[in-house]
Parts: structure tokens; C-alpha cells; sequence
């Protein structure tokens, strides 16, 4: 996970408050001078974008290897294939 994280103990009745909602899935947003400026969100939510990011550093890690075979077969020797002889034999 790129950003930090901190715990902080439920203390005020507010915060008390949005916990309970977090627990019944709701987000409540936290604000000053009416900019939203954190948010208290079910846990649920956060394991939903760790999956996401664990999928995407997946998905990117596939594609870096097959960049590197792309690369190391274009290394290989040989004469090149037209593409429209590839075409032909894959029937496209």
C-alpha cells in the first residue's frame, strides 16, 4: 500500500458514531469548513480497493513479462515475416 496509515482510538461521540455507521456500510465524510476532507468507510471498502490493487500489480507484472519475451524474441535470429504472409497462414 502506497499511502500511510494510522489507527486512532474511538473516542468522541461523533467518531463513536460514525464507526457505527461504518460497521452498517455506511461512508461518512469528515469535513472542515465544509470541504470533505477524510472519510470513515467500512472496512469492507478498503479490502475492495487492496484487491484491486493487488490485480492491477498482477496484471501489470504479466505485462512486463510479456514485454520482455516480445523483446527477446525480436533478438532472435532470423529474417523478419511479412504480415501479410502471416495473415494468410492464420487465415485473418
Amino acid at each position: 500500500m502506497s499511502e500511510p496509515v494510522r489507527d486512532l482510538p474511538v473516542g468522541s461521540p461523533a467518531v463513536e458514531k460514525a464507526v457505527e455507521l461504518a460497521r452498517r456500510g455506511v461512508i461518512t465524510h469528515l469535513t472542515v469548513h465544509g470541504e470533505r476532507v477524510a472519510a470513515i468507510v467500512p472496512e469492507s471498502v478498503i479490502e475492495a480497493i487492496h484487491a484491486v490493487e493487488d490485480a492491477e500489480d498482477a496484471e501489470d507484472a504479466e505485462d512486463a513479462e510479456d514485454a520482455a519475451e516480445a523483446d527477446r524474441a525480436m533478438d532472435e535470429p532470423g529474417e523478419p515475416v511479412p504480415w501479410e504472409q502471416v495473415k494468410a497462414e492464420l487465415d485473418l
